[in-house]
């Protein structure tokens, strides 16, 4: 197994990956309260798949119309994700 599908094969970050394949975009807050997780361990994970180039990060306002809007980090996956995992389709088939 590549490194790259071994960093995906952690079921937390699979339901991570899921989340951002489904919302395009979101931060810590949002992926932890969707999982019923800790904002920690949620960042722990967003840290790992980073770190292996299978999401970015850019700030943004997590409610412009809020008063006082809050800045928040958004991630989003790369098209690494989806590499990886076709290339671990394949060694299967």
């Amino acid at each position: 197994m590549s490194s790259g599908a071994y960093v995906l094969s952690h079921p937390v970050r699979t339901a991570i990956i899921e989340i951002l394949k489904k919302k395009q975009k979101a931060y810590i807050a949002q992926i932890a309260k969707e999982l019923g997780l800790s904002e920690r361990l949620v960042a722990f994970h967003l840290s790992i798949l980073s770190t292996a180039g299978f999401v970015v990060s850019e700030y943004g306002l997590s409610n412009p119309q809020a008063t006082p809007p809050r800045a928040v980090r958004y991630y989003h996956l790369t098209s690494k994700v989806d590499k990886v995992l076709k290339q671990f389709v394949a060694a299967l088939g």
